[in-house]
């Protein structure tokens, strides 16, 4: 790194472009996934394919995606502050590191009943609707994970091996969000199939039933 006079307003414009990043990336698959896939399937799907999808397949996927996240973004930081800091002491300045607190948000698939009121089944054209927002709540995450990567390639203070180290593992992580956006549609079409083969279509029936009941 050729370095001149220590610049803390770079690091810490950098790190908090990263950290903007982090939090737009927990928003799309923290609160969105809750709020409107979770949350929008409440009224619409309500049996035991229903609470075995979100349980056994949804929740731990998010869930690890997450995770993995709130790890990767960690380590970042972390890297950015070590560089931040190393080029203080090369220019004799003093450096007080950006802070980091990860966001430990899981899935609660809670709100996903076995029946409302006795109903069980699936309004399958609302629900598909559900589906449908998935793929928009994936670019949300991915478009943050985009803003974290060009952060980091256009800060001046790390090393260029080590920054593009860093970029790669933020590939990874979209990699892995197209990977899990694929698997829970499947799964979500192949546990829907279930409950039409069980309970046909109940066309409103579920969500006629929750607004009784709620």
């Amino acid at each position: 790194m050729a370095m001149t006079g220590f610049n803390p307003d770079e690091v810490n414009s950098s790190i908090n472009s990263v950290k903007s990043a982090y939090e737009a990336l927990i928003r799309a698959l923290g609160d969105d996934m809750q709020n409107q896939f979770v949350g929008g399937m409440a009224d619409k799907w309500a049996c035991r394919n229903a609470q075995s999808f979100f349980n056994d397949a949804f929740k731990p996927s998010v869930d690890s995606l997450i995770s993995s996240s709130n790890q990767i973004f960690e380590s970042i930081v972390s890297a950015m502050n070590a560089a931040g800091q190393a080029w203080a002491e090369q220019t004799d300045a003093n450096y007080s590191p950006v802070s980091f607190s990860a966001i430990n948000k899981t899935m609660d698939t809670s709100v996903i009943q076995e029946n409302i009121g006795g109903v069980r089944g699936i309004d399958l054209d609302t629900a598909t609707g559900v589906v449908a927002k998935l793929p928009t709540i994936a670019e949300s995450a991915k478009n943050a994970l985009t803003q974290a990567q060009q952060a980091v390639q256009s800060c001046g203070f790390i090393g260029g091996g080590q920054a593009e180290s860093l970029v790669n593992a933020l590939g990874v992580v979209k990699s892995k969000i197209d990977a899990a956006t694929g698997e829970i549609s499947n799964e979500t079409k192949s546990y829907m199939d279930q409950t039409i083969a069980e309970y046909s279509n109940t066309e409103g029936k579920v969500s006629e039933a929750f607004s009784a009941n709620n």
